[in-house]
């Protein structure tokens, strides 16, 4: 077996199919196996597995997380090559082609990933690529300690005995805490080998998951930061660990993305009215960004009465009502009914 396609789902009933179907699409002239690992589905995901049948292997657990159930497919996996694809994302028929042929030829390489285009709920392109043009190579190890680097896991393909060297995808990230896993696997793929870019555009990565993620936050009463960005909190404190000062950059972009993330939460509530709720947001987010002047001024405008608020609103730029009061996030998100 050359290549095995591993699939993590929970709960993607409405995009597993077109994912599997990508899968199953490829004109590759190696032998490969499709596992889906059903991360404790409650919707109608197992369902629309079933219609595969034979052309594709299930693994069901109890749900445990995307790292989990990722390495439950690596485990089970017969192929060489691990080539990782979201419930949600989509390739290209030439995909395993063309990333393959750059592990086949090049012993050092250990890992490869690819380009991709970014796409919405409805599957329009809203960015036309992922990986920044400064990105756009094969980094060194340094580099990808000094930046979070654009590696999208449905863009890659690993060496097996490589994910299993490593560990494959730190657990301790649980099913709830979003971010990092993925960042801090490849960090130590980065370490066995040499990791290589492909410039095509092989992934259709869909951001309707990452929008509906943070919408959901404001209506779900969950005012943890510990509980909504565990993840980035998690991979900070791991990264430190393990690089010391090497990997500072990324401590302290992850906890950036903590404070940015709390910032956009309390946009959403006030933009929702829910003034006190955005005020709990804003002075969250400066624990982790305490000299960000505008959240200081957004936190000021939440405090004052909804009357007052109204008499000056008028006064304002657009530019400084939207920032303050939050933005069109009928158009920015799909949001839930």
């Amino acid at each position: 077996m050359k290549v095995s396609v591993v699939i993590p789902v929970y709960n993607c009933e409405r995009t597993i199919t077109a994912t599997v179907e990508s899968a199953l699409a490829q004109r590759f002239g190696g032998e490969f196996e499709v596992i889906v690992v059903n991360d404790g589905s409650t919707d109608g995901t197992r369902t629309a597995l079933e219609k595969f049948g034979p052309r594709i292997s299930v693994i069901d657990q109890e749900n445990a997380g995307v790292a989990s159930a990722r390495n439950a497919g690596i485990r089970a996996a017969a192929g060489e090559y691990i080539a990782l694809l979201d419930a949600d994302d989509t390739w290209t028929e030439d995909k395993l082609a063309k990333t393959v042929a750059v592990l086949e030829q090049n012993p050092a390489c250990v890992s490869v990933f690819s380009d991709a285009v970014q796409v919405d709920g409805a599957g329009n392109v809203v960015v036309p690529y992922f990986v920044p043009p400064h990105q756009a190579h094969s980094p060194t190890l340094d580099e990808t300690l000094e930046q979070c680097w654009m590696i999208q896991p449905s863009a890659t393909v690993t060496r097996r005995a490589t994910l299993i060297a490593t560990g494959g995808f730190p657990e301790e990230f649980g099913r709830r805490a979003y971010g990092g896993e993925d960042t801090y696997a490849f960090l130590l793929v980065r370490e066995r080998g040499e990791i290589h870019f492909v410039a095509d555009k092989l992934v259709r990565y869909r951001l309707s998951e990452f929008n509906e993620y943070f919408a959901k936050r404001v209506r779900s009463g969950n005012k943890s930061p510990e509980q909504m960005f565990g993840g980035y909190l998690i991979f900070a404190r791991m990264v430190r660990d393990r690089y010391g000062a090497r990997g500072a950059p990324l401590v302290r972009l992850a906890t950036d993305t903590v404070g940015s993330g709390l910032v956009s939460l309390g946009l959403m509530a006030i933009h929702e009215g829910d003034r006190a709720l955005a005020i709990q947001y804003y002075r969250e987010s400066l624990r982790y960004r305490p000299l960000d002047l505008k959240t200081y001024m957004r936190m000021s405008w939440a405090m004052l009465p909804v009357g007052v608020a109204d008499k000056f609103i008028g006064f304002l730029t657009p530019r400084m009502r939207r920032s303050l009061s939050g933005p069109p996030f009928h158009v920015l998100f799909n949001r839930p009914n």
